[in-house]
């Protein structure tokens, strides 16, 4: 008797180790997998190339080359101080999207220059001329060294807010717990819901989007913007899709600002700015607090 519960005992051990091992290798089987699919996502998410010729000045604009550091990358980074006889000052940190440098917002910032709004773009790492590897870790990484620069280099006196575009709203709503001071205001221009979402959207098979849930998920994000937020998207944006707009819209606090814009393409806030698309955000980036919003 007593052998035979040494040999049931012995066997419930055995069981027990090959379970623990059964779950171990299934584990490291779903992180392995995982790691495949973000891998997968960014060499599709991040379209790297230099920056162009294209400068602030040659639109009527000063603007100052400095470099950011991130971990042991530098990033390069444009600013644009608005004129000295403007009024109350505000300043903006752009978090440019997919396949942008700080060259394709050079027409962007001139414009900002001209409505007295100061503000300063930035490559995220192996974007432009920044040092790469462009990673999602890294770009995460990027969004909180750059914030902490840009707060360095405007006195506190200017209000500070940020905006993100496009793919720009992701590292910079994953980094905004970590931003001190928080930001005055937030602004999030063709905004979209989830890497998830967008892998489905993209036409990835579904085993391959659920493995990205939990990454870049800006429904879940957007939750942590306590302060005044906007935002705005165009009825005729044909990158981002209808229902991950009005996801990430209906996740963000019911005291957002939410504007739609008509006729505008995807990128047309930094290719052609015009006060069309612009007007809403000029007015809550000088008056975010104002209750008539």
């Amino acid at each position: 008797m007593k052998q035979a519960r040494r040999f049931f005992s012995k066997t419930r051990l055995r069981l027990v180790i090959i379970g623990v091992v059964v779950v171990c290798v299934l584990i490291a089987g779903g992180v392995a997998l995982r790691e495949i699919a973000l891998q997968s996502a960014e060499k599709n998410l991040m379209i790297l190339h230099k920056n162009g010729t294209q400068k602030p000045d040659d639109f009527g604009a000063a603007a100052d080359t400095v470099w950011i550091q991130s971990g042991d990358r530098r990033l390069q980074a444009s600013i644009v101080r608005a004129p000295s006889n403007c009024g109350d000052k505000v300043a903006v940190l752009l978090f440019h999207g997919r396949g942008e440098t700080i060259s394709d917002w050079a027409k962007a910032q001139a414009f900002l220059n001209q409505q007295c709004i100061s503000s300063m773009a930035f490559d995220y790492s192996g974007h432009g001329s920044s040092t790469p590897p462009a990673h999602i870790s890294t770009l995460n990484a990027d969004a909180v060294a750059a914030y902490a620069d840009f707060v360095e280099r405007f006195p506190a006196s200017e209000r500070h807010c940020i905006l993100g575009h496009s793919m720009g709203v992701a590292p910079m709503l994953n980094a905004y717990p970590l931003f001190r001071p928080a930001p005055v205001c937030t602004v999030l221009a063709s905004g979209f819901s989830s890497l998830e979402d967008s892998a489905r959207a993209s036409g990835a098979p579904a085993a391959i989007a659920l493995l990205l849930r939990g990454t870049w998920n800006n429904v879940r994000a957007i939750s942590v913007v306590h302060g005044p937020l906007l935002l705005i998207h165009s009825d005729a944006d044909k990158v981002i899709a209808p229902g991950m707009a009005e996801r990430l819209e209906a996740a963000a606090p019911m005291t957002a600002i939410r504007v739609t814009v008509h006729g505008f393409d995807h990128n047309a806030l930094y290719e052609s700015p015009r006060l069309a698309w612009w007007a809403p955000v000029l007015t809550f980036l000088r008056e975010p607090d104002d209750p008539a919003h």
